[in-house]
C-alpha cells in the first residue's frame, strides 16, 4: 500500500514531498544541503529551509534531490 503512495506522489508534478519511510524521513526535491551534523540536518528547498533535529542523524542514501534520513528525530521545522 505504501508503494502505490509513494508511486502516486511521484508521478504527480509536485513541489517537493517530505514523508516517513521505514523509519526514515525521505525528503524529495530539495535543492541544497547547508548543514550536516549528527543532532541537525537543514535543507534549501525552493521557498523555505528545514531542520531536522534529533540525535543520531545519519544520510542513509543521497541523490540530486532526494534524501533518506535515519536516526532519532525531535522536531522538523520549517522556516520562511
Amino acid at each position: 500500500m505504501h508503494i502505490v503512495k509513494n508511486l502516486k506522489n511521484f508521478l504527480i508534478d509536485q513541489d517537493y514531498y517530505i514523508d516517513i519511510f521505514n523509519d526514515c524521513l525521505h525528503v524529495y526535491r530539495y535543492i541544497t544541503l547547508i548543514s550536516l551534523s549528527d543532532s541537525l540536518i537543514e535543507l534549501k528547498f525552493l521557498d523555505f529551509n528545514l531542520k531536522v533535529k534529533g540525535s543520531n542523524l545519519t544520510i542513509l542514501k543521497m541523490d540530486n534531490e532526494e534524501l533518506l534520513i535515519k536516526g532519532i528525530i525531535n522536531s522538523v521545522e520549517f522556516i520562511r
